[in-house]
């Protein structure tokens, strides 16, 4: 693979630093202008391939690492659109190494989808050239939404809103509120080993309580059960999406006892951004057989680099309680909500969007 990127310089700078610290910090440009570029995902790897810092490429195109111990890395550039770049690095006690990278590649290019692609599963998706891509551009958008959200550098002005929907198709016990908040991911997640452990839906069966349904967010989409579990294939547009989009749709290779999810994540052809996704759950309770349940992410960019889900929705069924020990599906109960504005930490505006 091409490698996306031309070092212009590289130089070992002794600061005055505190003692222990070590890492890498540099500028990354556009190779033609060398006008900053910012949003791309900066990863600092160890020998063993596990990821010890990341950040993503700030103002002036800047970006800072700092690496637990002296030793030999990794480093990799992840830009939405782009293939990715690796460099290894050297890093010695308390020094910091000083780089000025030009982005001098060329944009990966998604063809379009018009029939359904065939499904395959771990380490062969990993070998189809199509899907790897395609995962490639929405894992970066996935990991730069997670940076965005641990970064806490935003505030978010957020309309929520929750509503019932009887069988009828009205609404009831509609409730919204608006707020301001930090950077958060907007569906309830626990960590990937309980969700491992025990699926998306908890109690599922409880007829008392009723049960507990979690989303997906980034750390699991990204983390390695998650693609070693899951089979892929490339799907076309439908009549909801964009005729520019192109689909990479995934399902659990192996089913068992736990709720999973399936589902698809829609990317733009020509820009490769991840537009959204849309995730059913694999397994209901009983009382609700023949009905859905799931939930939409949308995801939009951020002038400064960052990514965020702009709007949300879970829609999962309503129980109703008929005798000791039964229930049936009074509806829908639909919770979610959108993004208005995004504050940076001094309350300025950094970007609104339509209502």
């Amino acid at each position: 693979m091409t490698r996306p990127l031309l070092l212009l310089s590289a130089c070992l700078l002794a600061s005055a630093i505190p003692l222990g610290a070590q890492g890498i910090r540099g500028r990354l440009l556009e190779a033609t202008a060398e006008v900053p570029v910012v949003g791309s995902l900066v990863v600092l790897e160890d020998s063993a391939g596990k990821r010890v810092a990341q950040t993503v490429s700030g103002t002036e195109g800047r970006f800072v690492l700092r690496a637990p111990s002296p030793g030999h890395y990794l480093l990799r550039v992840l830009r939405i659109g782009y293939f990715p770049f690796e460099s290894p690095v050297v890093l010695e006690p308390d020094k910091y190494v000083d780089r000025t990278l030009a982005l001098a590649g060329t944009p990966v290019s998604l063809p379009e989808i018009s029939v359904v692609g065939k499904s395959m599963c771990g380490d062969r998706a990993r070998g189809d050239t199509l899907s790897s891509a395609l995962w490639l551009q929405a894992g970066t958008a996935l990991a730069i939404t997670a940076q965005t959200v641990q970064s806490h550098a935003y505030r978010f002005e957020t309309t929520l809103e929750n509503r019932n929907i009887d069988r009828l198709g009205n609404a009831t016990d509609i409730t919204t509120l608006n707020e301001l908040s930090i950077s958060a991911w907007p569906v309830r997640s626990p960590p990937p080993d309980q969700l491992l452990a025990n699926g998306f839906v908890e109690n599922i069966e409880d007829v008392v309580e009723g049960p507990t349904w979690y989303g997906p967010d980034a750390e699991f989409l990204l983390s390695e059960p998650f693609f070693s579990g899951h089979c892929f294939w490339t799907v076309p547009p439908g009549i909801d999406e964009s005729s520019d989009w192109v689909g990479l749709a995934f399902e659990p290779g192996v089913k068992d006892s736990r709720s999973d999810i399936k589902g698809t994540v829609w990317l733009d052809r020509k820009s490769a951004q991840l537009r959204r996704l849309d995730f059913y759950y694999t397994k209901i309770p009983k009382w609700a057989r023949g009905y859905e349940a799931g939930g939409v992410l949308t995801f939009a960019p951020l002038p400064g680099g960052g990514w965020i889900v702009q709007r949300w929705m879970l829609r999962v069924p309503l129980p109703q309680r008929t005798t000791p020990g039964s229930m049936k599906v009074y509806g829908y109960r639909e919770s979610g909500g959108h993004v208005l504005a995004v504050l940076d930490a001094r309350g300025q505006l950094v970007h609104s969007y339509p209502n």
